[in-house]
């Protein structure tokens, strides 16, 4: 790890929803560096915030009916790659829309779910500190 804090500005370590301690022993190995260290988002949070946007899935499966459900929190949805199947058109291979669909969700429907917001401030943080910003 201090190999990659002397050659990287930021540092992203990545979490899943039951190591969220990782994050934190990571930082505290190094103090003087900590504000360096962001968490980076798992991937299942990740397919949640694209069901943030049910306009984007519909522009992404135009010739599906909305007979899928978006959760109101959807970082609460139990698997949210079955919930992108389900609005892809159940394809096999949906996953590689999912791609396409990250990159048209938009931003105001991102900044509604908790965990970007979160995410996002910290990834700020580190960037204004280091004057990136």
């Amino acid at each position: 790890m201090s190999n990659l804090l002397r050659y990287f500005d930021i540092v992203m370590i990545h979490h899943d929803h039951n190591e969220r301690s990782k994050i934190d022993s990571v930082r505290a190995c190094f103090p003087d560096e900590a504000h360096r260290i962001v968490a980076l988002v798992p991937v299942r949070e990740t397919e949640a915030w694209m069901l943030a946007d049910p306009e984007a899935l519909r522009e992404a499966a135009p010739a599906r009916d909305a007979v899928w459900a978006v959760p109101g929190d959807v970082e609460k949805a139990a698997d949210p790659k079955a919930v992108l199947r389900a609005a892809l058109g159940g394809r096999r291979d949906a996953e590689r829309d999912f791609g396409r669909l990250g990159q048209t969700v938009a931003l105001d429907a991102l900044r509604k779910v908790p965990g970007y917001r979160a995410w996002t401030a910290e990834l700020r943080r580190a960037m204004e500190r280091l004057r990136f910003l």
